[in-house]
């Protein structure tokens, strides 16, 4: 098999996705003038027909029709130089395809729109007794089940009355008449438990509410006897490094009336200006 004349092409300048140099298996190559693989043969792309004029697959064919003889393509025995190793290769396609992973758009999922919170002011609150569970349970059977409509007053186990789908019976329950009945079970087993547990809490917590009370009522006793005794003690142990003069001066100062004079307006005084000089 002769080549086509034209230069030979190196691996290391294909595209890493028109090769294939896995071990174990045939080497492959893309035509560069039709796109098809083939087969390498002694480093040339084996000779093969133009796939330009192929048959549709559309097409109608009869018994006895021969297929169009096709050209020979130019890209037959096509020389191309393997200058790189599997690995290196192996290398190059990872890079590619992640470069092309990277190019596409990342898809979006749409998560359904998760159904709203019930608002905290139409939950119902967890009975805390059997008593509480036990109101709540017959208030529901008032609500939810039917009514006689006897015009006479019928007993209350009238035959008359029918049931419902999805409400309370005589003997079936809804799923809220089951829920009520199932909290008054469990309430009512451990329930003389849970009464002694919380005289006793109460009993502790009354024990150091008291305590608390009587520390309080000492401490405010100390801090009025603290402060009687140092108002009572002498004026000369509450005064200060100016001495007791200047505090009485202090505790005389009052308003004065209007129209006197001022206690410091003395002969004395000057009012005029006087320079000093000095020798």
């Amino acid at each position: 098999m002769r080549h086509n004349g034209r230069d030979p092409i190196k691996a290391s300048t294909m595209r890493p996705e028109h090769l294939n140099l896995r071990d174990g298996e045939p080497a492959l190559a893309v035509c560069p003038d039709c796109d098809t693989w083939h087969r390498l043969t002694r480093s040339m792309i084996t000779p093969h027909r133009a796939a330009d004029d192929a048959l549709k697959t559309s097409e109608r064919r009869y018994y006895g029709d021969k297929p169009a003889r096709r050209r020979r393509c130019p890209g037959s025995a096509q020389r191309i130089t393997i200058d790189l190793s599997p690995e290196a290769w192996g290398e190059k396609l990872l890079a590619a395809d992640s470069t092309a992973t990277g190019r596409r758009s990342a898809r979006q999922h749409y998560k359904p729109i998760q159904a709203p919170v019930t608002p905290v002011a139409r939950m119902a609150l967890e009975p805390s007794n059997a008593a509480v569970a036990l109101a709540a349970y017959r208030e529901h059977l008032e609500k939810c089940r039917p009514k006689c409509r006897c015009r006479k007053k019928c007993l209350k186990g009238c035959q008359k009355i029918k049931q419902v789908a999805g409400r309370c019976g005589a003997t079936y329950r809804c799923i809220t008449g089951l829920r009520l009945a199932a909290q008054y079970e469990l309430l009512s087993r451990g329930q003389e438990q849970r009464d002694r547990v919380n005289k006793k809490e109460a009993r502790v917590d009354a024990l150091i509410a008291r305590h608390r009370s009587s520390v309080a009522a000492r401490r405010t006793a100390t801090e009025w006897a603290r402060h009687r005794d140092d108002t009572t003690a002498p004026a000369a142990a509450l005064a200060k490094r100016s001495g007791t003069a200047v505090e009485d001066a202090n505790n005389t100062c009052r308003m004065r009336p209007a129209g006197t004079l001022s206690d410091y307006r003395d002969p004395q005084v000057p009012r005029e200006p006087v320079r000093i000089t000095t020798a």
